[in-house]
């Protein structure tokens, strides 16, 4: 055997911390924090459209043009929160549930980066709405959904992010890190908008439950010691 084969295997406790770690940890969770924050302010922010079809949605954009301007970088910015939300439980579950968390990563990924840029369509669509009749409007506005990809960018990716984030949940609770009821509000998030499709006030109670989630995953980032953040292990350095 070599001598590495013969040295022991030092307790999770026992694990160096680099001096980068605090500012790391808390910048993750702060920017997690900050970003569900943003999102309920968006989604609060919102004109909201009174019916299902596209015409309602491109109306409501030029109800108020500069409260939904605002509307859309509230919620640009608070998405670019979730990609750290995902590393912070993702490094939750980097010792116990270490599959499941990478699942939860995995799909939830490319929907998270795909969401803020989803945004600037406001600004597309708004423009489109304020210059041409209401048909012209309609019809160009469809025309761009109907481009074959865009499907990889919107639709069924933004769902397994969703699907992820609750199984990534589900991995830091079985890790001692965060609380399952939480993932309860993800859930909601995604059940209001089919229960109630039209309306302010189902969508507000979408984007308060969902940013609800980041702010209590930031949270439990900032209450992990810098032990636990490195070493996976609940209790590390406490």
């Amino acid at each position: 055997m070599t001598a590495t084969a013969l040295a022991p295997t030092a307790p999770a406790a026992d694990v160096p911390v680099a001096p980068a770690t605090p500012f790391r940890r808390r910048a993750l969770a702060v920017s997690t924090v900050v970003g569900g924050l943003l999102t309920a302010a968006g989604f609060a922010a919102t004109e909201w459209e009174s019916g299902t079809d596209k015409l309602s949605y491109l109306d409501s954009l030029v109800v108020d043009p500069l409260r939904s301007q605002v509307a859309a970088v509230l919620l640009h910015f608070g998405y670019c929160a979730l990609v750290p939300m995902l590393l912070v439980l993702a490094i939750m579950t980097r010792r116990t549930w270490r599959v499941a968390g990478n699942v939860g990563l995995a799909l939830s990924m490319l929907g998270a980066l795909s969401l803020p840029g989803l945004l600037v369509t406001d600004f597309y669509d708004m423009a489109i709405r304020q210059n041409l009749p209401a048909d012209q409007a309609v019809a160009v506005s469809d025309a761009a959904q109907a481009l074959p990809l865009g499907v990889l960018i919107s639709g069924p990716m933004i769902m397994l992010t969703f699907v992820g984030m609750i199984l990534l949940s589900v991995a830091a609770w079985r890790a001692g890190f965060f609380h399952w009821t939480a993932a309860l509000l993800v859930v909601v998030a995604n059940v209001l908008p089919m229960a109630a499709p039209v309306g302010a006030l189902p969508n507000i109670a979408m984007g308060a439950c969902l940013g609800l989630f980041m702010v209590l995953v930031g949270v439990a980032g900032l209450r992990m010691t810098d032990q636990e953040w490195v070493s996976g292990t609940r209790g590390a350095g406490r």
